[in-house]
């Protein structure tokens, strides 16, 4: 099942947006705006535009010309962002050089022509399928924490972070400092939309991932549905201060660098900035996107986002000489990393250069028809669908067993074909009041929907310690913001049937 591929911009408010952009200049001029002209002019008496580079007289018209860039480039260089450079007259080509490639990537705007690698705050350890994906064989005593749905709110974030254990709680959230030392963390997904710092907390994760790393531990995220959403463009789950945020925090800068802010046109007002970190081949594909998984198996526990069922999971598994090679949890997200890491819609048309409105529209449309297209299943889908990031056959109704029938029998065939001792999933996805398990604790549901953009849930984070009981067996347990360390069999959800 794939995504709906309908683009959220009409034809009315896209007039509005290229009005926006184009000031006096005709709405779809072939030509360069005329601070961009010049150069490109010379540039093809050498070689054609491509390679063409930016002046600083360029970088001053994609500065007075971007509304966004106008209302936040004075807290911008207070914080850094940018250097100057100086004045028009004193500053020479060479000092800021950035490419002008109408159809490349945009990522070079941002990380491998600049100064400042911007988007170096967003990396991710780089994850070996197979074998950060993959760990069956822990250590006895290996602590193990995992938590839900952040959707974009930070303060909540720091809350499951602190409780985890994981973070110093006397550091700040934009200097973070690990303190779980060799602990194994997973992030279910869904750190996007409903939130206004959806950003902020993804930096706050890749930096502490960085320092786990360091540090002998992990971090691991996962794809929830809401990046699947918007790796396909599709963006009504989210904010009108998320998307500000991207607003100052990526589209910004790109007009800066770019001298330009027509590269906005070929979204067709479709939240640009966002949709161009997050598509396949986008700003944040390689460094981070990328180094997300979509389900993992930690000790005798898989982690996933909404559910796992055995078909999902069955083609990747194999014998050989008699023995079950268990390669589904490899599988799902060695297709996950392949499609986001590659562009899919072909070149870029960085400098605007079309006819018509619906030429933009048809330009943008494809584009999201093309991500979904060639999205795999274990990402697609949609509300009802049986799909590692959409199901609810184990977590619905919330806190409460699951009203679906087969439900025992679907987990059990599912954690039989993740691995040889697997005793339990983890999920997010369907918001509980407080962390419980069902189908006698072989489902574990952590999303207690603690994101003001969702019902404002207590934090809480579940615990699991590796062969910790005295005959080998998990310790599971349930962390609360109070301190307090609940015994996770406190957890488990009553089920009303049994009484008749």
């Amino acid at each position: 099942m794939r995504f709906s591929t309908q683009l959220l911009a009409t034809s009315t408010t896209m007039m509005g947006f290229v009005a926006s952009l184009s000031s006096s200049r005709p709405l779809f001029s072939r030509t360069l705006p005329s601070a961009l002209s010049s150069s490109a002019s010379a540039a093809a008496g050498g070689g054609g535009r491509h390679g063409c580079r930016i002046s600083q007289q360029q970088y001053e018209y994609g500065r007075t010309n971007s509304v966004a860039l106008q209302q936040s480039q004075q807290q911008q260089q207070q914080q850094g962002w940018f250097s100057t450079g100086g004045s028009n007259n004193s500053t020479t080509e060479d000092e800021r050089q950035l490419l002008l490639d109408p159809k490349a990537p945009l990522r070079p705007m941002l990380a491998e022509n600049c100064n400042e690698n911007h988007l170096s705050q967003y990396t991710l350890p780089p994850t070996h399928i197979g074998v950060d994906d993959y760990r069956p064989d822990l250590p006895r005593g290996q602590r193990i924490v995992a938590f839900g749905d952040v959707h974009g709110d930070i303060t909540a974030l720091r809350s499951f972070l602190v409780t985890a254990g994981i973070l110093d709680p006397e550091s700040s959230i934009e200097q973070p400092v690990w303190c779980g030392g060799t602990t194994i963390c997973v992030q279910t997904g869904d750190v996007l939309d409903r939130g206004d710092d959806e950003l902020a907390c993804f930096r706050l994760l890749a930096t502490l991932a960085r320092q786990a790393q360091e540090a002998g531990g992990a971090l691991l995220l996962l794809y929830g549905n809401h990046e699947s959403l918007n790796a396909a463009g599709l963006f009504q789950y989210a904010n009108a201060g998320g998307n500000m945020e991207f607003e100052r925090t990526i589209g910004a800068r790109i007009d800066y660098n770019y001298g330009s802010n027509r590269w906005r046109l070929q979204f067709a007002g479709n939240q640009p900035s966002r949709w161009a970190s997050f598509e396949p081949g986008g700003l944040l594909s390689e460094n981070m996107l990328g180094n997300m998984l979509v389900t993992c198996v930690v000790g005798r526990t898989v982690f996933v986002h909404a559910g796992l069922m055995a078909s999902h999971l069955s083609p990747g598994n194999s014998i050989n000489d008699g023995h079950k090679v268990y390669g589904g949890v490899t599988r799902l997200n060695q297709q996950a990393r392949e499609w986001i890491v590659t562009s899919h819609h072909g070149d870029n048309n960085n400098w605007g250069e079309y006819n018509t409105v619906e030429e933009v529209i048809s330009a943008a449309q494809n584009r999201a028809k093309v991500a979904s297209k060639t999205m795999p299943d274990c990402l697609g889908g949609g509300i009802g669908a049986s799909s590692p990031v959409w199901m609810r056959d184990y977590s619905k109704p919330n806190d409460a067993e699951p009203s679906e029938p087969l439900a025992k029998q679907k987990i059990k065939a599912a954690l039989a074909e993740a691995g040889e001792d697997v005793q339990r999933m983890v999920m997010g996805h369907t918001p509980q009041y407080k962390i419980n398990s069902a189908l006698d604790s072989m489902a574990w549901r952590i999303d207690v929907g603690a994101s003001q953009g969702v019902m404002g849930g207590t934090p809480e984070v579940l615990e699991i310690i590796h062969m910790g009981g005295e005959n080998g067996e998990d310790i599971v347990s349930v962390l609360t913001v109070e301190g307090r360390r609940v015994d996770g069999s406190e957890r488990a959800v009553f089920d009303s049937s049994m009484m008749f």
